[in-house]
């Protein structure tokens, strides 16, 4: 941004004039409009250009600038001091342009806009077919093998074309040999795209803040067939329609133009986008064009009239490349979000919503190209300089193709050289691979990387992996040179047989895995009837545990009262609990648990989760049993790479290893996720975590791909309803393969009048939640008898989750069925603090607030309860009932009301979330839901 115009007078850039400046203007020899160009467009372009018009004035052009503004010329030939310009520029108007903070031109250059206008201001306009120019001071250039390659694409015949700085040329022979060479163009050449048959080649170039250039060569030999200038900044993209008829240009300009192939002239602007365009693709029929941009997003035409058919705002970063799939269906994009999305095209006609299907992290930086391989196959490139192949379907990615010594400006796919593809890096390597791909389902992509001007590497192979395949083993199997290879996914059985002097009776298996790609290994045998205690642990090659992370100890505690068992996951009483938060993890002779819930007074300890029930361990850990006074830490995980800062106390190495399933659900079986650090092979360890054997203790281990799911429990859904109370029912998740986002249950069909938490939301990470159904008087008339003479209602439910960034649906055959009672019963009321009805508290984390609640008895005499580290029911996790004491949250005989306290820890979520209190009286009434608006924390100075 150079400068900005709010007034109807123009103004440009430049400082006070001085009376140097003017005696330069006398002595100056003729200066031209393109010497003046020159300054105006350093300073000015930014902000008065065709787009833009700040002051309503553009500099783009000689006749823009003769134009003016609405109120009158800025320049007066023949007399610099009355030109507004200059009266601008030397500050004898306002505002100064341009601001004290922005850039500022030399007297120099002041003189130098002066001498043209007292010359006459004369110039020739630049015609539309003219080449671009850019005066700059006459430099010594490097020679041009100095120059970087910016842009390369496949030609026919093994034959690529190579974009540098003002030049094209095609190259044969692996980049030895020159076919052919086109110099002269402006600027730097930033794309290269062939046509569908190859014969032609369009090109994309230009000068930044100048304008952009766009040719089609002819493939074969370098002759232009046709030129086209139109942008105002350099083009980034361009592609040939499929028929080759038109050519559609994206520029920096934020404008993709499409062009008449034979006459060279503009059929259409498409405008819309609010950044640069950086990549654009015809669909198969030539129907649609889709392009990327900075602005973050996607966007897709009807080339017939240029209508916007869709805008795909969902990515989190600059597009950079944009993709058909072959058959017209899906459109693939990617970015500096660093991940690769998949929509289905839905709009090929008419504007629609076109639906996104997959979005994956595929890089660990900007993704920066996309090339179909088939319609099941793709690469990527990226600049943390890999080249990747996925399968298109879920975008799930089978290997790392090559690792490169610099980034990438090209993929060059050649359909005569089928299975042969280069990638051209940005100092001109071009590294070679194959990709063979046999038939059938044990399809093997042989992946070799190879540098013109290096000697070939091997690169690890991947497995095209759809079915699992079955393995026995074969003894002996003890010895790493012995190990039973198999091709994951797989499935394989065995038997852990009796330690002997020459092997320990454990069993390994090599397998090969790619980098940063996950399996599930579970082992099937006590639930079989087999007396092994399995024990599974991943090894490298020679031999070695794989580490999993690294642990750094932050605080030191131990365990003050009772020992655990490996089952508990109440009463954790901690040395120094105060100084605990929730979520954080829990180090235990190798066991790592998580906090679930603070303890609830001086008698009690943390809950850890899941917070009921059997308790789960952390990083594939096995619950153990722990003794009084056993040390503990609370422990954080380092990220890679990360060097711990010395405090004192140590730091745990947790390696890829397992007893027992760390969810406590497979008995004595062991379960693990394997996340592979590399591209290698690993060994897998199975043996008796005993030590023993024989010919009894059978196994089967599954090792497959995660297949991320829940199962829900329902309990309490039918429900006896009597007016003015509600009733509570609840369900609880069991999380498969890693899903850990929330779950919401959706409630259908609800009878007006009728009260209820809706939806009733498993938060991310956690196993259950509850929700209350209330009816008030007013929705009993709403509400039709049943054949047997009874008010009932069904409500039906309808689980929605996000699985991969896709929103699904999973309906459910459970329902609340629900009769309306006559029975009066003891009716709970939540109070405001001024003592109306509650409709709504506000909370921030780490904040406690107040309300009240009352009850109708209608004859019940007892004191009332509403329970204890469970009261309030539903509130988000880490928002709790406060200063309860040992005996909870209570109303005495003879009271009918009192005030409790709701208190939200710092890891609480901003969000709206629906509780209600149930009390232990007869029927467990609960009172309406209410929601809790928990806003983001405070800022404090």
């Amino acid at each position: 941004m150079l400068m900005c115009l709010s007034i109807p007078l123009f103004a440009v850039v430049i400082g006070s004039v001085c009376s140097t400046a003017r005696a330069q203007v006398s002595s100056m020899p003729t200066v031209n409009y393109e010497q003046a160009a020159v300054v105006l467009k350093k300073y000015c372009i930014g902000c008065h250009n065709d787009q833009d018009r700040e002051g309503k004035l553009s500099i783009a052009s000689l006749s823009a600038l003769r134009a003016g503004t609405p109120d009158g010329p800025v320049i007066v030939a023949g007399n610099a001091e009355k030109s507004k310009l200059i009266q601008v520029l030397s500050g004898k108007a306002t505002p100064a342009m341009p601001p004290e903070d922005e850039p500022q031109p030399s007297l120099a250059e002041l003189a130098v806009l002066k001498s043209w206008i007292e010359q006459g201001a004369v110039g020739e306009e630049t015609s539309s077919n003219a080449v671009l120019h850019f005066v700059a001071p006459k430099l010594p250039s490097a020679a041009a093998k100095f120059h970087h390659v910016s842009a390369a694409c496949g030609l026919s015949d093994g034959v690529q074309a190579i974009g540098r700085l003002g030049s094209v040329e095609a190259r044969g022979d692996n980049g030895t040999k020159q076919v052919w060479k086109v110099d002269g163009l402006s600027g730097k050449v930033n794309t290269l795209r062939p046509s569908l048959d190859k014969r032609l080649l369009a090109v994309g170039c230009g000068i930044a803040g100048l304008g952009g250039e766009a040719l089609i060569l002819n493939s074969q030999n370098g002759v232009v067939v046709q030129r086209f200038l139109g942008h105002s900044d350099s083009i980034y993209c361009a592609a040939l329609s499929p028929d080759g008829q038109i050519l559609a240009t994206g520029s920096y300009d934020r404008k993709v133009i499409l062009w008449d192939v034979a006459s060279g002239e503009i059929l259409r602007e498409l405008t819309g986008h609010n950044g640069a365009v950086f990549d654009l693709d015809f669909d198969v029929n030539g129907k649609m064009l889709a392009t990327a941009s900075a602005d973050q997003t996607v966007k897709l035409w009807r080339v017939a009239d240029g209508e916007r058919l869709d805008t795909l705002g969902q990515p989190e970063g600059e597009q950079r490349c944009v993709r058909f799939s072959p058959d017209g269906q899906f459109v693939f994009a990617a970015g500096a979000d660093k991940q690769i999305r998949k929509w289905q095209i839905v709009s090929q006609d008419a504007p629609s919503i076109n639906p996104m299907l997959v979005a994956r992290y595929a890089h660990e930086s900007d993704v920066v190209q996309l090339e179909f391989i088939d319609s099941q196959q793709m690469l990527s490139s990226s600049t943390d300089r890999t080249v990747k192949i996925w399968n298109t379907d879920q975008i799930v990615g089978q290997g790392t193709v090559t690792n490169l010594s610099d980034l990438p400006v090209g993929l060059c796919v050649t359909a005569q050289r089928s299975g042969q593809y280069q990638v051209v890096q940005l100092d001109g390597k071009q590294l070679e691979f194959e990709i063979q791909i046999p038939p059938a389902k044990q399809a093997r992509l042989e992946l070799i990387s190879q540098a013109t001007d290096e000697p070939a590497t091997k690169q690890p192979s991947a497995l095209e992996r759809e079915a699992i395949e079955s393995y026995a083993e074969s003894e002996p199997n003890d010895e790493i040179n012995q190990a039973l290879a198999v091709s994951v996914p797989a499935r394989f059985s065995g038997v852990i047989g009796e330690p002997t002097g020459k092997g320990d009776g454990r069993d390994l298996v090599r397998f090969s895995a790619l980098a940063n790609e996950t399996w599930i290994i579970e082992v099937t045998a006590a639930r079989n009837g087999s007396p092994l205690d399995s024990r599974i642990e991943i090894l490298d090659a020679e031999g070695n545990g794989v580490v999993r992370a690294h642990l750094q100890a932050t605080r030191a505690s131990y365990f003050t009262f009772r020992g655990k068992d490996s089952k508990t996951s109440d009463d954790f009483r901690l040395h120094k609990w105060e100084d605990m938060e929730l979520d954080e993890f829990l180090y235990s002779n190798g066991e790592i648990n998580r906090l679930w819930h603070y303890p609830r007074g001086p008698d009690s300890g943390f809950k850890v989760y899941p917070g009921s029930g059997d308790r789960h361990a952390f990083f594939d850990t096995t619950p153990l049993s722990h003794a009084l006074g056993e040390p503990n830490y609370i422990v954080r995980p380092l990220a890679p790479g990360e060097t711990p800062l010395p405090n004192g106390l140590p730091v745990f190495t947790v390696f890829y290893e397992n007893d027992d399933d760390a969810a406590t659900r497979l008995d004595k079986d062991s379960r693990m996720t394997f996340v592979a650090p590399h591209d290698a092979d690993y060994l897998l360890r199975i043996g008796d975590a005993r030590g023993f054997g024989g010919e009894d203790f059978a196994y089967e281990v599954t090792i497959r791909r995660p297949e991320p799911d829940f199962s829900l429990k329902m309990a309490n859904t039918k429900i006896t309803l009597p007016v003015n109370s509600g009733r509570e029912w609840t369900v609880r998740a069991e999380r498969i393969d890693g899903l850990e986002g929330p779950i919401s249950i959706r409630l259908n069909g609800l009878p007006e009048g009728v009260l209820a938490t809706n939806p009733v939301i498993i938060e991310a990470g956690q196993q259950a939640a509850a929700g209350c159904i209330f009816l008030t008087p007013a929705a009993v008339s709403t509400i039709a008898k049943s054949s047997d003479d009874k008010l009932k209602f069904d409500v039906s439910l309808t689980a929605v989750y996000d699985l991969d960034g896709r929103t699904l649906e999973k309906q459910l055959t459970e329902k609340l069925e629900v009769t309306l009672s006559e029975k009066a019963e003891l009716q709970v009321n939540l109070l405001a603090a001024d003592a109306n009805e509650l409709e709504e508290l506000t909370i921030r984390p780490g904040q406690t607030v107040s309300a009240r609640v009352s009850i109708v008895r209608n004859g019940e005499k007892n004191r009332v309860e509403f329970g204890k580290e469970d009261a309030g029911r539903n509130l988000p996790h880490g928002a709790f009932v406060d200063n309860i004491g040992l005996n909870g949250l209570l109303i005495p005989e003879d009271q009918f009301e009192r005030e409790f306290f709701i208190t939200a820890a710092p890891k609480v979520r901003p969000g709206r979330r629906q509780f209600h209190l149930q009390s232990t009286a007869p029927g467990k009434p609960t009172s309406r839901p209410v929601w809790l608006n928990v806003l983001p924390p405070l800022i404090t100075p």
